[in-house]
Order: C-alpha cells, then sequence, then structure tokens
C-alpha cells in the first residue's frame, strides 16, 4: 500500500506509525500512478486532475468535516472511499478548538484587541481611540445549533450573554436544554448584537445567508464566521462593511481558499481588511490548527483509514 501525506509539518508520531504498519509512507511530494491513499489537510483542492495522477487512489482521507477542498461527487464516481470527521458526533465533542477560536474573535472585535495592538507596536498609548463594549447582557445569535453552535452557547451563557439560535433541526426544548432560546432565522439576524455561524456546507446551505439577511443586523453589531465563506452569498459580507449594516466582523474562512493564499489577490474583503477602515478580523482558517486538535483527528482519522482497508 503506498499512502501520501501531503502535509506532513507537525504530523502525530502515533498516526504515522500507524499508517507505517498498512504500508509505505511518503512524507510531502506529489501524488502519482502508485498512490493508493492520500492523507491531505486543507492546502491542496483535491480535484479531478489530482485523482487523474492517481489511478490507484483507493482512500481520501482528511481530518475535516467540511469537504468543500475535496470533488466528493468525482471520487463517488471514481469509487474512491472519502474518510473523514464528519457524522462521528461522539468523538468531535471533544475537539473544543474551533469554538475556543469562535469565542476569542468574539472577543478581539468586541475590545478591538488587534487595533489596539498595532497602535502600541506603533508607540501608541491613547485607550480612548480603543473603547469596545463588554459581553455581558448581550444577545448572542447562533446559526447552526450544533456540535460548535452548543460549545459556543455555553462559553457565552459563562459571558453572562443570552443566546438565541436559528435552526431548522433542533426543536425550543432542545435549544432550551442549551439555555437557547429559538427564534426564525430573521429574528435572529435583527436581535443579535453578535451574530456567529455554524452551519456544515452543503448545497442546501450553500449562499444561505443572503444580503437582505445582514441588512436586518443592528448597525452595532459584530458577525463571526467561522463555518465556511460560502455560506454567505458571495460580496454580502463586503457590502455589509462598505456601507456600515454592520459594525464589524471577523473571519476565519474565505471564498475560494487557496492553501498558498492565492485567493487574497481577488478577495474584496482582503482589501476592506487592509483599507484597516472597518473592524475586520481575517485569520488563515485556522480553528481546528492547534496541536491538541490536530494530532488527536489524525490518529482518529489514522485508525478509521485502517478499518476501512480491512474491510
Amino acid at each position: 500500500m503506498k499512502i501520501l501525506i501531503t502535509e506532513p509539518q507537525d504530523y502525530s508520531p502515533k498516526a504515522l506509525a500507524a499508517y507505517k504498519t498498512m504500508g509505505e509512507v511518503v512524507l510531502g511530494g506529489e501524488p502519482n500512478a502508485d498512490t493508493e491513499v492520500i492523507v491531505i489537510r486543507l492546502k491542496n483542492k483535491i480535484d479531478k486532475s489530482w485523482m487523474d495522477k492517481m489511478p490507484k487512489l483507493k482512500v481520501i482521507a482528511s481530518p475535516t468535516t467540511g469537504l468543500n477542498h475535496i470533488d466528493v461527487a468525482e471520487a463517488e464516481k471514481r469509487g474512491i472511499k472519502l474518510v473523514t470527521l464528519r457524522g462521528h458526533t461522539e468523538f468531535l465533542d471533544k475537539i473544543t478548538s474551533t469554538a475556543e477560536e469562535t469565542l476569542a474573535l468574539i472577543l478581539a472585535l468586541a475590545r478591538k484587541i488587534p487595533q489596539a495592538h498595532e497602535h502600541v507596536k506603533a508607540g501608541g498609548w491613547n485607550r480612548d481611540q480603543f473603547k469596545g463594549h463588554q459581553l455581558a447582557g448581550q444577545i448572542l445569535g447562533i446559526l447552526g445549533l450544533g456540535r460548535l453552535g452548543k460549545m459556543v452557547a455555553r462559553y457565552a451563557n459563562s459571558l453572562g450573554m443570552k443566546v438565541i439560535a436559528a435552526d431548522p433541526a433542533v426543536d425550543a426544548n432542545a435549544m432550551s436544554r442549551h439555555s437557547a432560546e429559538k427564534v426564525s432565522m430573521e429574528e435572529l439576524f435583527k436581535k443579535s448584537d453578535v451574530l456567529s455561524v455554524h452551519v456544515l456546507l452543503t448545497e442546501a446551505t450553500q449562499s444561505l445567508i443572503k444580503e437582505d439577511h445582514l441588512k436586518l443586523m443592528k448597525p452595532t453589531a459584530h458577525f463571526i464566521n467561522t463555518a465556511r465563506a460560502e455560506i454567505v452569498e458571495k460580496g454580502a459580507l463586503e457590502k455589509a462593511l462598505r456601507e456600515n449594516w454592520i459594525a464589524g466582523a471577523a473571519v476565519d474562512v474565505m471564498w475560494d481558499e487557496e492553501g498558498s493564499g492565492a485567493h487574497l489577490a481577488k478577495s474584496e474583503l482582503w482589501d476592506i481588511a487592509k483599507g484597516g477602515q472597518h473592524n475586520l478580523i481575517i485569520v488563515p482558517h485556522i480553528g481546528g490548527a492547534t496541536y491538541d486538535a490536530m494530532q488527536i483527528t489524525e490518529e482518529f482519522i489514522a485508525d478509521l483509514v485502517k478499518k476501512e482497508l480491512l474491510k
């Protein structure tokens, strides 16, 4: 068995050892005709051109729940098995990194932490430029009260925030058990002081959030997206910031992401961030990128790959 690990930096030694029991492991490099298992992170888009280079490919393994970096239809057409974290709820309940990052972004926006830091780096010491708002008493709106949404709700409750949520798959009683009030999607955008997106990207949720939703938000509100950029209609968030429909935004994800960062040059959102006139934070898809989460998930995925190959 020829196993290619495309991004081996800081890879779990335990996971590597597991793969070595299955066959020959190649760390980094390009796919070739002998590759039978490819283990990826998020740097590369595994599309038809990649699969063409690997005619013997049996398994694509990705320690993610999102799959927009893989041409799923093409993989299914070729009979290639996808091994991912999607659906492994019991295991994922132990992985808190993205929820913790969401909280960090909420706090950074509310208190203008990045701007204040840059001000001090430049030799300034004027705190009056960076007055923010405390979160206690504010309303946190959560779009998608799944695994991560519930974690974020718990963190918000501990800060004294009121939590409201919109999710057609979760009823009011279930939401109340997580100290959240069920509202419609429109109410969520109207009432939230901070709105955080925790929706899985599917065909049904592509461009789920429209310009009209963002227009409903308070001009003092903040928008957080650590899910997938494509859940928001392309260009809508940029317009909301430029037109001052909202006070600020923090995103961990962008449309048409490329591991090299080449997508930034084509991004209006990046232009807005560089301009510095808006309270906008962009970070490079670091939600799950903690040593802890990555090692645990890499080991879990290696075990799933082994089970798949033994079928």
